[in-house]
Order: C-alpha cells, then sequence, then structure tokens
C-alpha cells in the first residue's frame, strides 16, 4: 500500500480523571460507568451513590468512585443514542 493512500491514526485523548468525592458530581452532567461501560447522565444524589439514567428509560444507581467526566466523545454518543432512540419510537407509533 502506498503510503500517500494510508489513513494516518489518530491519537486517542485521555480519559478524564476520576471524581475524587462525591460533591464533585453535578447534576446533568454527562459521565461514564466504568461497570457498565456506558455514558450516562446524571439524575440525581444520594450520599455518595449518584442515581444516572439514559435517553432510552435505563436508569440506575452507582457509587461516585465507579464514574467520572464523560469525555466529548461520549456526551456525543449519549446524544446520538437518544436521536436514534427517537427516531424509533417514532416509528412505533
Amino acid at each position: 500500500m502506498r503510503a500517500e493512500t494510508r489513513r494516518a491514526r489518530r491519537l486517542k485523548a485521555p480519559a478524564p480523571a476520576p471524581f475524587k468525592n462525591a460533591d464533585e458530581v453535578t447534576l446533568g452532567a454527562v459521565v461514564f460507568d466504568k461497570d457498565r461501560d456506558m455514558p450516562a447522565t446524571v439524575r440525581g444524589m444520594d450520599g455518595s451513590f449518584v442515581e444516572v439514567d439514559r435517553p432510552t428509560g435505563l436508569a440506575w444507581r452507582v457509587h461516585f468512585s465507579r464514574i467520572r467526566p464523560g469525555s466529548a466523545w461520549e456526551r456525543r454518543q449519549l446524544l446520538a443514542v437518544g436521536r436514534l432512540h427517537a427516531q424509533q419510537r417514532r416509528g412505533l407509533t
């Protein structure tokens, strides 16, 4: 393969640093759950536990130490999931 036809690999941006305490987590923020391996939006706090949900309606509680701030790519991924879910719901009615 010729050198000029090869695509250059993009370097991955490092993941944001995890939260040090529960006070750093803000409502409405996009976070990444390490256990479920997916981004979600913060909907509530209960001590050291954070309530998160996805645009599809899936919601769960997770300890703040198991989440980190979402990267720009993960925020775009979450928006795309929301748009896809809305499009699919429109097709069901």
